[in-house]
């Protein structure tokens, strides 16, 4: 018996110093690790069959970088470490702090930021920054970024997830009772904190909960407190995770700059000209996912117009009717958001430094049955203004309930 688990264990775990991860499971996987290796290492080499790499530079820094590889010259990656310390691939620190539709994976981020070069003394933008996914991943790294987003629930998401990881030891050891005073007070409307952050939280929490039980009934047994309770626990321990981790290893995390302003105003920030290294961005899928749909109850709490929210979204403004593109009928709110895209684009070009990385992660959407070809205007309005198209990846999401959006491509490209 021990013979043939041996043996199993040859045949199908990575034999090498420098191998990958288990998570690496599709094509696109094979990609990206190329990809970030090219900005990380001196040489390297893939072994796809084998599950190694061979590759020359500094094994320490690469250790600590890396997004696709378990080990490195025999030693345990940090991401490895991440991943094996949350049981997940994506929801290590606070990623997972809340429920956020529309996010895009923090591996993504960190393998773009790996294969853009950048080190802690560059700059980073996202102007579609929802809940906060690259700036809390940037932070995590130890680089200065700025996200902008037009949504409240998304910029308190955001300051939350770059806030939390300063909270000093203790801040969330709090009792049982202590947190059923805490949910009745949100509940009265009485809940007040001097600490923001704590105060960010637990509204957060409650937000979820309450948000939880208008779906299903298969909380009841537990109760709202109940649940409440159970969600600030996963908080308190991933706080305790993320610090043990930031000791272990002598990680630096910085804070974020996160603003609340749309994508079209970034021209206002007049000193944002030529500023930025890197732009990591996601445009948000206004077609094909309901942003606000799961913040409803969380506005009403907060006296929040949603209309007015809404309003603001990218390519949502007051149009009526329809338009024909190809002899194809569409709202004509559609060919706002494609022109407001490009804006935002020429926008972009505008804030990174001359030799800058711009990487759009979007996908096709479909709208009355109609797929609408957003990879492919994406990266022309991308080379119409002026950017040098560099590479496309596709990365398919994988089990994904939202048959609108199969898939989604991270196009990457420079400016000169």
């Amino acid at each position: 018996l021990k013979s043939g688990f041996l043996e199993s264990e040859r045949l199908f775990s990575p034999q090498g110093d420098t191998v990958f991860g288990f998570w690496m499971q599709t094509l696109a996987d094979l990609e990206l690790l190329d990809l970030e290796l090219s900005g990380l290492a001196e040489r390297f080499h893939i072994d796809p069959i084998g599950r190694t790499v061979a590759l020359t530079g500094d094994e320490e820094w690469i250790r600590l970088r890396v997004a696709h590889l378990e080990k490195v010259g025999g030693k345990k990656t940090l991401y490895a470490e991440l991943v094996d310390t949350y049981g997940d691939t994506n929801a290590y620190a606070f990623h997972n702090l809340y429920p956020y539709k529309g996010k895009f994976y923090p591996r993504i981020v960190r393998t773009l930021i790996n294969s853009f070069g950048l080190k802690e003394d560059a700059l980073i933008l996202d102007p579609f920054n929802g809940s906060g996914t690259t700036t809390h991943e940037a932070s995590l790294m130890g680089i200065r970024s700025v996200g902008v987003d037009i949504t409240p629930m998304g910029v308190m998401l955001a300051r939350l997830k770059d806030e939390l990881p300063f909270l000093p030891e203790g801040a969330l050891e709090l009792s049982v009772s202590d947190l059923m005073d805490i949910f009745h007070d949100i509940e009265g409307r009485r809940w007040a904190h001097p600490n923001q952050t704590i105060h960010n939280l637990m509204l957060v929490l409650y937000f979820d909960t309450i948000d939880a039980f208008s779906r299903t009934s298969r909380y009841n047994r537990k109760g709202k407190a109940g649940l409440f309770i159970e969600k600030f626990n996963y908080v308190r321990d991933c706080s305790r995770k993320l610090k043990a981790i930031q000791k272990r290893y002598g990680l630096a995390f910085v804070h974020a700059t996160i603003l609340e302003d749309d994508a079209l105003n970034l021209g206002k920030y007049t000193d944002w000209k030529e500023k930025f290294d890197a732009i990591i961005t996601s445009p948000p899928y206004y077609f094909s996912i309901d942003y606000v749909g799961k913040d409803r109850l969380a506005y009403e709490y907060l006296g929040v117009d949603m209309k007015r929210v809404e309003a603001r979204y990218l390519g949502m403004k007051d149009l009526r009717g329809f338009v024909y593109v190809a002899g194809k009928r569409f709202p004509a709110k559609v060919l706002q958001y494609y022109e407001d895209l490009r804006t935002s684009i020429e926008l972009m070009y505008w804030a990174l430094k001359p030799g800058g990385w711009l990487a759009i992660i979007v996908g096709d959407s479909t709208v009355g049955g109609e797929r609408i070809p957003t990879t492919a205007l994406t990266k022309r309005f991308c080379e119409e203004v002026g950017f040098r198209f560099h590479r496309l990846v596709f990365n398919p999401l994988l089990g994904a309930r939202n048959r609108a959006i199969r898939g989604e491509s991270i196009i990457i490209c420079r400016k000169e």
